[in-house]
């Protein structure tokens, strides 16, 4: 368990869609309890993280979970000479980066991100045109270390259902870049509990499927049961509510438990909740914080999914 709790903790699940960009919302009550409130629409990027910081106050500690990329693969980093993190958001988009955001049907160091979602032809091949364009020998080479282990997309191939470079696109341009100067992020600026010390907005990543790792949430490939289906939904969101309601950090606001009755609008709203828990059980101490401390690359650039051990 962190030593001091944030007053407000918010899970973000993340799209290309602005329909589809969901948050969850706790906010820390007076008897020391998180109160869950249901879902709704994250809104304008360009003063999403301002508004968070209205909404717990002065001198308080905001916790944000993104469901996109934050970090950059190795490989990459050192073939364009970036150490930090802090450096890499700071350099996108700037001179010499102009390019950097805009996605590319003809990708460089300097504008990574392919290929345009107009392409149509076998994923594998352009996977390979990626890799070789880059200068690379192996595509895993573009991903994080984290990635590899979650078996989640390279942060820069943008297209197919699991792709998140459009997203992250999105999230570093229009929200993380224009706040660095008042965010912290984990793991890059230190450890979880040093930073929820400090008032603010403390950012992590967060991604669904280990979110349901978590929360030993069975649903897809072999469970027959679909995040896309509301009645599969609404089952897993019974079990979860009852195991919640046993819990002495959490409580469950009526508008929100009635999200959980029904088996929310969508799996979009679904996994922002299911993260905002995720987050939760982790400030609680219920699931371990923990991040390969030996890997100085996993700290300065690559980042860590939150809750995933290494």
């Amino acid at each position: 368990m962190v030593s001091q709790l944030p007053n407000l903790v918010i899970a973000a699940d993340w799209s290309v869609d602005p329909n589809k960009r969901w948050m969850a919302r706790a906010d820390l009550t007076s008897e020391g309890r998180y109160m869950l409130y249901p879902p709704e629409t994250v809104g304008n990027l360009s003063n999403f993280l301002s508004r968070i910081r209205q909404i717990a106050g002065p001198r308080r500690t905001a916790f944000v979970g993104f469901d996109f990329p934050i970090g950059l693969p190795r490989s990459y980093a050192q073939a364009v000479g970036i150490h930090s993190w802090r450096q890499a958001l700071d350099k996108f988009g700037s001179s010499g980066w102009e390019n950097f955001y805009n996605i590319s049907d003809d990708p460089s160091l300097y504008n990574p991100f392919f290929p345009l979602p107009k392409q149509r032809g076998e994923r594998g091949s352009f996977r390979g045109q990626l890799t070789q364009r880059l200068g690379f020998s192996s595509f895993d080479q573009l991903k994080r270390r984290c990635d590899i282990q979650a078996k989640a997309e390279s942060l820069f191939y943008t297209l197919g259902p699991k792709q998140v470079g459009r997203a992250a696109i999105d999230g570093w341009r229009y929200v993380l870049g224009p706040a660095m100067d008042y965010i912290h992020f984990w793991p890059f600026d230190g450890r979880l509990c040093q930073l929820l010390e400090r008032s603010g907005i403390v950012i992590a990543e967060i991604y669904p499927r280990e979110a349901y790792r978590q929360l030993d949430i069975r649903m897809g490939y072999g469970t027959r049961r679909a995040k896309g289906r509301r009645e599969d939904r609404k089952a897993v969101s019974y079990e979860l509510l009852s195991r919640i309601k046993k819990n002495e950090w959490i409580s469950v606001s009526k508008a929100a438990e009635s999200c959980f009755a029904w088996g929310f609008n969508s799996d979009d709203d679904f996994d922002a909740m299911m993260g905002l828990i995720s987050m939760i059980r982790i400030l609680i101490g219920a699931h371990a914080c923990t991040i390969p401390e030996n890997d100085s690359k996993v700290l300065s650039i690559e980042g860590w999914i939150l809750g995933q051990q290494p």
